[in-house]
């Protein structure tokens, strides 16, 4: 029997999504490197550690709307630039 919230069989959605994390870190370092920035101009502009925006670019840490947005801005990147790009590999993936 599980647990109302969740048992020994639940994966996380972190797992569930390691390979698009992946991905989005990959389209993240792409608009990074075109804006011509390291990852420190970017973490400094957040007002961050670099370890922060390396974890997200390596696809260990998940990300939220609100953070992609700062750190897009941040790039001086228009957030649906990086969403596209994602979207584009996302389907290069898909079976």
């Amino acid at each position: 029997m599980t647990s109302r919230h969740g048992g020994a069989d639940r994966v996380s959605t972190k797992t569930k999504l390691a390979g698009e994390l992946v991905i989005l870190g990959e389209a993240l370092i792409r608009a990074r490197e075109r804006a011509g920035l390291k990852q420190s101009d970017v973490a400094a502009r957040i007002g961050l550690p670099p370890s922060y925006l390396s974890k997200i670019e390596n696809g260990t840490r998940r990300l939220d709307v609100i953070e992609l947005v700062r750190i897009a801005e941040a790039m001086e990147v228009d957030p649906a630039e990086i969403v596209g790009d994602l979207q584009q590999e996302l389907r290069k993936k898909r079976p």
